[in-house]
């Protein structure tokens, strides 16, 4: 079953506010004022296709995805935020799901789509993840919460634990 997603509120927005300045356009044609008025429409389309494009383009996140397609989105999330993300394969990845670099850091993430809260075994596989892919930090992503054993480990390990919505922050998390 396709998941269908609500449209995008700023381009409901911008729909009457095109109309609008393509009929004052239309009004007030021959004049400098109808130019102006055609120009602010013309911006308003141009704003539109980048919203539609965005909306195309953009990862999108829904219940029912496989964990396979979770990780998936995740590394379309961090490449959105300019990490060269890359899925490893699906078996045998040694706990980590996804290799990100980004200026000279190296991040290994393991993507865990629960409903239940994570717990202690997703903190070691990354920490052993750091080390056998050389990177800095360790990344647990997770669509729900962590068990308290596995946020002492990860704090005692310097490994973020978080949950998807999370991701977009992950420069300033990771900083901080």
């Amino acid at each position: 079953m396709a998941h269908r997603r609500e449209p995008d509120k700023r381009a409901r927005g911008c729909v009457p506010w095109i109309a609008l300045f393509t009929l004052l356009a239309g009004f007030f044609w021959p004049g400098a004022l109808g130019a102006a008025f055609m120009g602010l429409a013309y911006v308003g389309a141009l704003h539109l296709a980048v919203l539609a494009y965005e909306e195309i383009t953009g990862a999108k996140f829904h219940d029912n995805m496989s964990p396979e397609e979770f990780e998936h989105y995740c590394a379309c999330v961090l490449r959105e935020w300019k990490w060269d993300a890359r899925v490893t394969q699906f078996s045998g990845d040694q706990g980590v799901d996804i290799v990100a670099d980004k200026r000279g850091m190296r991040i290994v993430v393991q993507c865990k789509k629960y409903a239940k809260p994570v717990g202690n075994r997703a903190v070691q596989e990354i920490v052993a993840g750091i080390a056998h892919q050389n990177a800095q930090r360790g990344v647990v992503v997770t669509t729900n919460g962590y068990t308290p054993s596995a946020l002492k480990l990860a704090a005692s390990n310097q490994v973020l634990l978080l949950h998807h919505t999370d991701l977009p922050r992950i420069d300033r998390l990771l900083a901080g």
